[in-house]
């Protein structure tokens, strides 16, 4: 088994998940954190909670990303959980029979009348019109997605460590949005020239840090696309777990991100593509030093509260690329010399795999473009695509438990259509190909 487990091929999972995909997402669906939070204001609707969200999740999942869409979606899941409800009540009430024949005390009063009490608005028909939907979606707490997402990426089966350390990759991406007011209110694009500024959809940073393994997404920020990701990451290290290991690249090679991973228990491995002034404290083997950097002055993205010390020691490993050419430079805080530098090289080595994260939620989830028009839309877009991504990974990591052979291909891909064209307006507006009068092009630059 390679170590990243969610690779390895199930051609029974595939199966089961093409002829009853939604089936597959419910059954691994957190439940219990609709069921703790408090909606005892929320009045009795068709459009409730848990399948708006459902729909909002397995829609996430679709090429077809419309609300009509998303409407016929829903219809399924609340067929599918009228059904269950109304059989839940029939079980009931066939007990509550069996329980008062059974009863040998006499019952004054008139005859006892069996029938199942469900409210019209779990077993009536939904309506084709999206403007319910439409407004169910805005009635979704964000907190309560929030508490959603944290709860699917819990990973107890994941058993592949690194010397003791669960593994995490971070890095960002952008995403493109819809050119409305609102959208550029926050996530506008400077340009110095104001006639350009004028023609460029809003663009958003998305910062993620994923576990190296069952390729969950751990957690993540959205932000304006000028936000600096050292920031965005500062913001995220809390959610961390102690003694873990962190893999970024070289824009994180720098004095505070150090300092503030060892602050916060965790380890951290970049490349050292840039110069660095160190002074050698210990050399454990050639091309192996124990350096000690100092911090120059205070970051600007860091807010000043933030107490940062005037040193910190560094494992500092020099090596020949791997065609041979160049020296290659690796920093980490990972000082333990039990640990032989060139495992230190080859775990960085295993980076490469958040590249083919952020490919399969930007590409495969379909969020190079999100179509929300408004702020609040776009965060629940983005958070629900999130969350079907790491139930389908559960979904995988389940199906691979007793697989004993390599795998082939990512099965991720197995489930989406690939190579989809997605047209695109002259302001970053997604629209179809039977929309009339929009002039656009395809990412391959056909009209």
């Amino acid at each position: 088994m390679t170590p990243n487990q969610s690779l390895s091929k199930s051609n029974k999972l595939r199966e089961y998940l093409r002829t009853d995909y939604l089936q597959g997402i419910h059954s691994v669906f957190p439940h219990e954190v609709i069921e703790q939070y408090d909606s005892t204001s929320t009045r009795d609707r068709v459009y409730s909670c848990e399948n708006t969200i459902l729909t909002m999740i397995y829609s996430a999942t679709q090429a077809d990303k419309t609300l009509q869409n998303a409407v016929h979606i829903f219809g399924r899941i609340h067929q599918s959980n009228s059904v269950r409800i109304i059989n839940e009540a029939e079980s009931a009430l066939e007990l509550e029979k069996i329980e008062d024949l059974e009863n040998t005390e006499v019952r004054r009063g008139p005859k006892k009348k069996y029938k199942l009490k469900i409210p019209k608005s779990k077993t009536s028909e939904i309506s084709v019109n999206t403007a319910a939907y439409s407004k169910a979606r805005k009635r979704i707490n964000f907190e309560l997605l929030r508490g959603i997402f944290e709860k699917t990426r819990e990973n107890p089966d994941s058993a592949y460590c690194w010397y003791g350390m669960k593994t995490y990759i971070t890095d960002g991406t952008y995403v493109q949005m819809q050119d409305t007011e609102d959208l550029r209110k926050v996530y506008s694009v400077k340009h110095t020239d104001k006639e350009a500024s004028t023609d460029n959809y809003p663009q958003g940073l998305v910062q993620t840090i994923i576990e190296q393994g069952g390729g969950f997404i751990h957690n993540y920020a959205l932000s304006n696309r000028h936000t600096s990701e050292l920031l965005q990451i500062y913001q995220l290290m809390q959610s961390i777990p102690k003694n873990s290991l962190l893999l970024a690249d070289d824009l994180y090679n720098c004095f505070a991100i150090f300092a503030l991973a060892r602050k916060y228990g965790f380890d951290l491995i970049v490349p050292g593509k840039r110069v660095k002034n160190y002074t050698v404290i210990e050399v454990i083997a050639q091309g192996d030093e124990v350096v000690e950097v100092k911090q120059k002055e205070h970051p600007k993205w860091l807010t000043k509260s933030e107490i940062l010390p005037n040193k910190i020691l560094l494992r500092r490993i020099s090596f020949l690329s791997p065609d041979g050419v160049n020296t290659m430079v690796i920093y980490t805080t990972l000082l333990d010399k039990n640990i032989p530098s060139c495992e230190i090289i080859l775990k960085y080595f295993t980076r490469w795999d958040i590249e083919i994260t952020i490919r399969e939620v930007k590409t495969i989830m379909d969020v190079n473009v999100l179509r929300g028009k408004t702020d609040d839309i776009v965060r629940k877009e983005l958070i629900s695509a999130f969350i079907a991504y790491n139930l389908i990974r559960k979904l995988i990591l389940q199906s691979t438990k007793e697989t004993a052979f390599s795998p082939e291909t990512d099965i991720i891909q197995e489930f989406f259509e690939s190579n989809k064209d997605i047209l695109i307006d002259r302001k970053g507006r997604v629209y179809t190909k039977w929309s009339p009068g929009r002039y656009g092009k395809t990412e391959n630059g056909n009209s």
